[in-house]
């Protein structure tokens, strides 16, 4: 392969390599940004065009065997920004392959491909691949683009069926926002190519110094599509002091501050913006040759019009082990066949859709299975069609641990045990002698729990501690904050947010006050809920959902069944709410409350469930494993365990059912 390098060229480009980023001209001012009119995409497509030459092995002219690590660059790229579809194109002698890859269904597919590829061809028709390349590309309305063009030559095909400018032209299926990056390896770009590449409005292109391999997320870095959960927080790659603008079709969605600092820069919105609001984010690119930088940015601050999240007060920090479960109804026309929870592959956490057949209202359940303390994520709804549509933001917590599997005991193997074979031709003295035992083995349970229930009853078990003081007022002051009152007139203020809607009882830790539910609105507290076995009253009239309270107000409580009823501390499973239930599955058992669940493996003997679950209120709950069902061994007097939807408790010596209900005594 012939090729024409000029060394004081290689030298200039060289400086712009992506190892060392230039600084923007301080008197760069920010560029025009503009909101393309029209549909916006929703999903994200890279195309790769590769250079499959000899060269890029360095055989023939070739300088540096670099192929390799380019498959490595491209793979790395792919696995960080996650595009939705994948186009791989490779050329020599014009193009050798051009598949399409839809993610992350076809992620296998695709790795094994781009492993398979070899760097064997002879030319480097490089237009003509680049025309056949963007000629099919369609779908501006889906998909956001960028394009990749990766060569370590210039364009050799001497029948001249193809130039630069034709190539570039042949991209007639571009959108406004899409992109293409000519990123030349070790090679000076050709002059009729830089010439087509400097007049496009949307191309721009890069060196890189011979034998070395850029990162392409450095490449495109600045522009494509970005999903906004936190507009305190929004990513903005540019060096500080970039100047940037911000065009919106959305009233009130501004810039708090006019550069970028820190890679991130500040949004003001509205409170009552729009779930999925688009914005357009512009800075000027650090070359002067180079087009602007746009940002196409997705706001999905608000609630997502196609989700209705049923428990929106859930505790989303979970220690280690902890579980939330995050409760939905779609909106009518919204296909759930297919869907999955995804951005949760490799993160520490675990996300499981659960839904009944037909039914609009679906469980997401998500587990920290290692999710590190501090670390914030946000899964999301992915749908068949390929849409995603974010879930709330999970936050690690210190503590907790991450049980092992039913049934491994210490760090060897589990051996399930070896049962004895009888001959078929065993007598009867053998039959008898085993019945005599079995027999005798259940008389000694029975007699065992009957010395435990007389023991019960000749001396009642203490209380586990003396319940905390019960709220019995909610004060709502001048000052529009909050107070809980308690019967012995203990005062305490709540930390309530200024706003969106809380739950009163998650907020501040008190479970008998779950599910009530206000908002602060502009005449006061708007009440959103109040659960039908509470009273909340002002004066002699009881509150309903949609009252206002105006500030000034003393609220009073009260509950009107037990298992609502103040009780011992619940210590780790505060954040339950209440009620609580109890579920055996196997020998595993979860608490489970309104907003999330904690489980836990029985071992062998005995274990209690107080201590297993760290939660005074179930010190005396003792349980034992007996094959694959949970034996119930005492039940302490300060509470009732009974079969769910039935009022008659569960008494020791009984297995338990599939759903058990705890309610707590206040005597």
């Amino acid at each position: 392969m012939r090729r024409v390098f000029s060394l004081s060229l290689l030298c200039l480009t060289a400086s712009l390599s992506l190892a060392s980023p230039t600084t923007p001209p301080p008197s760069a001012p920010a560029p025009a940004c503009v909101l393309p009119a029209g549909p916006l995409p929703t999903q994200t497509r890279a195309v790769f065009l590769l250079d499959t030459s000899g060269s890029m092995r360095g055989i023939g002219d070739g300088q540096a065997n670099i192929f390799e690590r380019v498959k490595v660059s491209i793979n790395n790229y792919v696995r960080a920004e996650q595009p939705d579809r994948v186009d791989l194109v490779t050329f020599d002698s014009g193009v050798r392959t051009q598949r399409g890859y839809d993610f992350p269904a076809a992620a296998g597919r695709f790795n094994g491909d781009l492993a398979a590829l070899r760097a064997d061809g002879r030319n480097t028709y490089l237009y003509q691949s680049l025309q056949a390349a963007l000629k099919p590309l369609s779908g501006a309305n889906r998909y956001l683009t960028r394009v990749f063009v990766l060569t370590d030559g210039i364009d050799n095909d001497t029948s001249r069926s193809a130039t630069a400018q034709g190539a570039l032209a042949a991209f007639k299926g571009r959108g406004t926002l899409d992109t293409l990056h000519y990123v030349a390896l070790g090679a000076t770009i050709p002059a009729d190519a830089a010439r087509a590449l400097a007049a496009s409005s949307y191309a721009d292109t890069q060196t890189v110094p011979v034998g070395e391999v850029p990162d392409l997320t450095r490449v495109a870095t600045g522009d494509g599509l970005r999903t906004v959960t936190d507009a305190g927080k929004v990513a903005a790659p540019y060096l500080d002091g970039t100047p940037l603008a911000l065009a919106s079709a959305a009233s009130g969605v501004q810039l708090a501050q006019p550069t970028a600092q820190g890679g991130l820069v500040r949004l003001n919105v509205p409170p009552r913006l729009p779930h999925g609001t688009v914005v357009l984010l512009c800075a000027p690119s650090s070359r002067a040759e180079a087009p602007a930088r746009r940002v196409l940015l997705r706001l999905n601050i608000g609630t997502d019009p196609a989700l209705a999240w049923l428990n929106p007060a859930a505790d989303l920090t979970l220690k280690a082990g902890e579980t939330v479960n995050l409760r939905y109804r779609a909106a009518i026309g919204l296909n759930l066949d297919g869907a999955r929870v995804g951005g949760v592959a490799g993160t520490g956490l675990e996300g499981v859709l659960e839904q009944q057949p037909g039914s609009r209202e679906f469980t997401v359940r998500v587990t920290n299975a290692g999710l590190k303390p501090g670390r914030t994520l946000t899964p999301t709804l992915a749908l068949a069609d390929g849409r995603r549509l974010a879930l709330p933001p999970i936050a690690g917590d210190e503590g907790g641990r991450v049980l092992p599997a039913a049934g491994s005991v210490g760090t060897g193997p589990s051996v399930p045990p070896t049962l004895p074979v009888t001959p078929e031709n065993s007598g009867g003295p053998a039959r008898f002698a085993a019945w005599v035992l079995g027999g005798a083995a259940l008389l000694g349970l029975l007699f065992f729990l009957w010395r435990r229930r007389q023991a019960r009853r000749l001396a009642p078990a203490a209380r586990v501690s003396v319940p905390p003081p019960a709220v019995e007022g909610i004060e709502y002051r001048e000052d529009r904050t909050l107070a809980l009152v308690t019967a012995n007139g203990d005062v305490s203020s709540v930390n309530m947010p200024l706003g969106g809607a809380f739950d009163l009882g998650q907020l501040a830790s008190v479970p008998h006050l779950s599910g009530l539910r206000a908002e602060q609105h502009r005449d006061g507290l708007s009440i959103i809920n109040v659960p039908v076995d509470l009273e909340v009253s002002q004066g002699a009239r009881l509150l309903q959902s949609g009252d206002v309270v105006r500030p000034g107000t003393l609220l009073g409580v009260a509950v009107a069944r037990l298992s609502r009823a103040p009780h011992p501390p619940l210590g780790s499973l505060v954040g339950l709410g209440l009620p609580l239930r109890l579920l055996a599955d196997g020998v595993t058992l979860h608490v489970t409350g309104p907003y999330g669940d904690h489980a836990f493996t029985l071992g062998a003997g005995i274990t209690d469930l107080g201590e297993a679950f760290q939660a005074p209120a179930l010190v005396g709950v003792r349980v034992s494993s007996s094959g694959p069902r949970v034996l119930l061994a005492d039940v302490p007097s300060h509470l009732i365990l009974s079969r769910f939807g039935e009022p008659a408790p569960l008494r020791p010596g009984t297995y338990l059912p599939p759903a058990s209900e705890l309610t707590f005594l206040n005597d």
